[in-house]
């Protein structure tokens, strides 16, 4: 079998849908169970492997948004009691993003929600082998990126 342009470009544009698609249905499912959306799940992600605290310039570079739409992050966050913002112990000047309790325990229930989803969405499309190999294709991609980035 040859691989042509055109199979690259159909991969490629097949990854670009699936990495559009299933984000948003996935954000959907944990705003509705959790009132969670995606993105704010990752930012307290990042807060948690931060050690739960870091500076909001260090978040919006970590999940790629603008200080702007951190900031707009943090404060349905905080109402939410998932996170909330501290001066540093080291310079007043800097405000810090702090895991709460209660974000941490929404946070562990996310992982969850998210590896139920995947495993029942992806079940009734893959079988083993095929999982298998999307897993392998992926990492190879991203390992040739990191190669690049470095």
């Amino acid at each position: 079998m040859t691989i042509t342009k055109n199979d690259y470009m159909l991969t490629w544009a097949s990854l670009v849908q699936a990495g559009s698609h299933l984000p948003a249905e996935l954000g959907q499912h944990l705003q509705v169970e959790l009132g969670l959306s995606l993105a704010e799940q990752d930012l307290l992600k990042q807060l948690m492997l931060g050690g739960g605290e870091q500076k909001l310039s260090e978040l919006s570079q970590r999940i790629g948004l603008s200080k702007a739409g951190v900031t707009k992050m943090m404060d349905r966050l905080q109402k939410a009691g998932f996170a909330k913002r501290v001066p540093s112990k080291t310079d007043r000047r800097v405000i810090m993003a702090r895991l709460t309790k209660r974000g941490a325990t929404v946070l562990t229930r996310s992982f969850e929600l998210l590896g139920l989803w995947v495993e029942a969405n992806f079940r009734q499309l893959l079988d083993d082998n095929q999982l298998l190999a999307l897993q392998d294709a992926l990492q190879a991609l991203l390992k040739g990126q990191n190669r690049r980035e470095s």
